[in-house]
Parts: C-alpha cells; structure tokens; sequence
C-alpha cells in the first residue's frame, strides 16, 4: 500500500511538471508597483520615551514642514523590537540610484529650520541614534 501511495504521488509530481512545463512562459513585469522601505527598531532600556520626544518635536514637524508624506509607524507591545515604520519609496526602487534624494534634502532643510541650523539637526539626529540599540532596513513590494 505504501508503494502504491508513493508511486501515485510521483505521477501526480509529474503530470504537474509537464503540465507547467508545456505552457509557453513569458517575461511579466509587475504594473505599477508600489515599494515601502521598512525600519525594524529597538530602543535601548528606558529611551523609548526620549526618542519618541524627538521624533514627534522634530522629524514629524520636518516632515509636515516639507511637505513630505510621514511614515506609519507601528509599536510592538512585545517582540525583538520595540517599533516598526515604512515609509513609502516615491519613485520605487529608482531610489536606490540616489546617495541623497531630493526629498532627503528637503527634509534635511526643514530639520535644520526646526532645529535652529544644520549643527543642531544633525546633533538631534545623533541624538536619536544613541537611545536605538538595534535598527535592522528591508523593502517590500505591495501587492
């Protein structure tokens, strides 16, 4: 019995096998994809609450300042860490052609603005990656 059940599976496998095989297979490309760019963060013991204070006095104030769409962010309540965020890759995987995006300077103009000059900025940025322990970066596609 066992040998009839292996040996119909096998058939099976290969019935499946040709069947996809002998279908003429093409070059697809996806329409219109859309491309997030998502931050796994964990924070430090007891920094949490600092860095928050900096992202909303700050990297939210620059975003809505230059007019930039802000990320979703979402908390995790337990887990390997503490906040995930995604951000939305405007111009899709092209970005990754940029060393700086217009949008990054922008950005970086209304951070300086907020923080009373680009010394300033970049200290809050500093700032802020010292209360992160761990930040890990992927992309996804939509579907």
């Amino acid at each position: 019995m066992k040998f009839f059940k292996t040996t119909i599976a096998v058939l099976v496998f290969l019935f499946a096998c040709s069947f996809s095989f002998s279908q003429e297979m093409k070059a697809e490309k996806y329409e219109n994809p859309q491309w997030v760019s998502i931050s796994y963060i964990k924070f430090k013991p007891m920094k949490k609450g600092p860095a928050m204070s900096i992202i909303e006095n700050y990297f939210a104030k620059a975003d809505q300042d230059a007019g930039i769409d802000p990320p979703v962010a979402y908390n995790f309540p337990m887990g390997k860490y503490d906040m995930m965020v995604i951000w939305d890759m405007e111009d899709g995987i092209e970005t990754l052609n940029w060393k700086t995006t217009p949008g990054d300077v922008k950005w970086m103009e209304s951070m300086s603005k907020i923080a009373g000059g680009q010394d300033k900025a970049m200290a809050k940025l500093d700032e802020f990656m010292t209360y992160v322990e761990a930040w890990e970066n992927t992309m996804a596609r939509r579907e």
